[in-house]
């Protein structure tokens, strides 16, 4: 199931859910049979398998202490929530039976960006919309981030476990190229930083000896992509326009990077009122028109941020569920990056390089929830859950190799 996972993500409806589900009741399944034999976990895979027992847990946690705070409980807000907590038994059977999803993953990912560029080519559930690229049923802000980390996943799984034929690179590499290709056509510039700095840590890892090298090629490629794409020009061009243009004393008229800006200042001012307890998904619509609002923001951007969120993971968690969903929010990226970091630091070769895959991907997905919600829908809450299963346990798995190697160094 997991093998599979990436290939229909943009372009079948229902997919990601429909393998989550199907995970969940297999992992459930292997952990009732195998409940008589021991789990022979290491104590810091122990440690960290609680650790992310309890980050998984935490987003429904944030949505019943906020509604319990409030006295209203609504059912559907925790739908997407509850895709991470579901995770939690697929982490326990990766790690005790020590299934390594990555091993196969590495082969699909590069597939489901091949799929989705036939699928928009040929115009299969596919729709434009003044000039932007997007299926269906994806908006273009998440076509065009996950795109972008799918086609950082493909070029960074290159060599991963061994190294790969030459035609198997040309496969992963083309993946890459087609994912930024897809993700350019989307015109969403949403997770567009995310490449230039991935790229610096893995071109940083990859040319030990070369320092230059990374710096050099970080240089050239933002200038040799910018004209060398209309699209490119365009779209950063605006962007800079909208933040020279923002004004911090007197409202703004309605921009990509204005909104952007007001949003996080009336999510600031918001979480000042509602701290513990929040206002759900729309409970601070009294709030539109406050006259601390009306300083920056005029009734169109606050009341777009009423129905279509703040455009950013966290603040529109912290707006919903108080500091509950701050904590929650934060954590799924925080917790991650510290067990992520620690393992790029292994003796281990093998450790160090699914690590930084793990951080590319981490990091792709931080960037691209500061400009829109990653974890909002239940297709995107689904995938990104089920990924950073997949990455917690194939780097736990590794622990005990990491531990032997180090003992085995000579003094």
């Amino acid at each position: 199931c997991l093998t599979v996972l990436p290939l229909f993500l943009l372009t079948l409806s229902g997919w990601i859910s429909g393998i989550l589900f199907v995970s969940v009741a297999i992992s459930l399944w292997y952990l009732y049979a195998d409940y008589k034999m021991p789990s022979l976990f290491s104590s810091e895979q122990s440690i960290w398998l609680r650790r992310f027992f309890i980050v998984l847990a935490l987003p429904v946690f944030a949505i019943f202490m906020a509604q319990l705070l409030r006295h209203h409980f609504a059912w559907r807000d925790y739908d997407s929530p509850a895709r991470f907590l579901l995770t939690i038994p697929i982490l326990l059977t990766l790690t005790k039976s020590r299934i390594d999803p990555l091993k196969t993953l590495s082969y699909s990912i590069p597939c489901a960006i091949f799929i989705t560029f036939i699928a928009v080519t040929l115009n299969i559930n596919a729709w434009w919309d003044k000039g932007r690229i997007s299926t269906y049923f994806v908006d273009p802000l998440t076509f065009g981030s996950l795109n972008m980390t799918l086609g950082l996943l493909s070029l960074l799984s290159i060599d991963l476990f061994e190294r790969d034929v030459w035609l198997v690179r040309v496969y992963k590499a083309l993946g890459f190229v087609l994912a930024i290709y897809l993700s350019v056509l989307s015109g969403s510039r949403t997770g567009w930083l995310a490449l230039p700095i991935v790229l610096f840590l893995w071109l940083n890892y990859k040319s030990t000896g070369y320092r230059y090298l990374p710096i050099t090629i970080m240089l050239l490629l933002p200038i040799a992509g910018y004209y060398s794409s209309e699209t490119l020009q365009l779209r950063l061009n605006a962007a800079i326009q909208d933040l020279i243009a923002y004004n911090w004393n007197a409202e703004n008229p309605q921009t990509s990077i204005g909104d952007r800006i007001s949003f996080l200042r009336i999510a600031l001012f918001l979480f000042a009122q509602h701290p513990l307890e929040g206002f759900g998904d729309q409970g601070f619509a009294a709030y539109i028109n406050h006259p601390e609002l009306n300083r920056f923001a005029i009734q169109g951007t606050q009341e777009f941020a009423l129905h279509a969120g703040f455009h950013n993971e966290i603040a529109t968690n912290m707006i919903r569920s108080g500091i509950w969903g701050l904590v929650s929010s934060s954590m799924l990226f925080l917790m991650p990056a510290i067990f992520f970091i620690k393992q790029l630091r292994s003796s281990c070769l093998q450790t160090q390089k699914i690590a930084l895959l793990a951080i590319a991907y981490l990091l792709s997905t931080f960037i691209s929830g500061m400009t829109t919600e990653v974890f909002n829908l239940k297709f995107t809450a689904s995938f990104h859950a089920l990924m950073l299963t997949c990455f917690i346990s194939a780097l736990l798995q590794q622990l005990p190799f990491a531990e032997e190697s180090t003992k085995h160094e000579s003094p």
